[in-house]
């Protein structure tokens, strides 16, 4: 597969990457923990700090199609389940009313219509790119490039914009 239609198929990856519900266990049986996320192992990592870490003694997932799926489903098995470490989506949480909680609320439709635009960005400057002649590769940089210029002009997206600088690195070295 080219380099090109390798940086399109991630894009389009990022649009329905699969993320899992994970549940955390005690032992005994007794559920522990709730938790969505892209790569389970890796928030584990996050989860070893808390004090109830040493209770644990086994981990489940659940694969669904995207990360929003990931969330709604834990949201509603720490309802249904109650694990006894979830705080947050637990019956008694109440989110607390902060300026970031507030702001985090206003910007979320705001930040997905972003990043369909940014999506869509990259596609017409890869199409743009081979309608001028530019070789699959060069056409996939120039989509990559234009999503990364995107997302960097909202000032909203600082992580997604690192992640992608650091794949088109990547991505320039691989044809070295």
């Amino acid at each position: 597969m080219s380099q090109a239609n390798a940086t399109q198929r991630t894009t389009t990856e990022a649009r329905s990457r699969r993320a899992a519900v994970y549940r955390l266990w005690a032992a005994d049986g007794a559920l522990l923990y709730i938790g969505s996320a892209y790569d389970p192992s890796e928030r584990c990592k996050e989860h070893r700090k808390k004090p109830w870490w040493p209770e644990v003694a086994r981990r489940t997932e659940e694969w669904v199609g995207h990360r929003n799926a990931a969330y709604r489903e834990e949201m509603k098995a720490i309802a249904k389940e109650r694990p006894r470490y979830n705080a947050m989506g637990s019956p008694s949480y109440r989110t607390p009313d902060t300026e970031a909680v507030r702001r985090r609320k206003e910007l979320g439709s705001l930040r997905q219509r972003l990043l369909e635009e940014s999506w869509a960005a990259a596609d017409t400057a890869r199409e743009a790119a081979r309608a001028a002649g530019a070789e699959e590769r060069e056409a996939g940089r120039a989509g990559l490039l234009a999503e990364i210029e995107f997302l960097e002009a909202t000032g909203l997206f600082a992580g997604a914009v690192k992640r992608r600088r650091e794949r088109l690195e990547g991505y320039e070295h691989s044809g070295e």
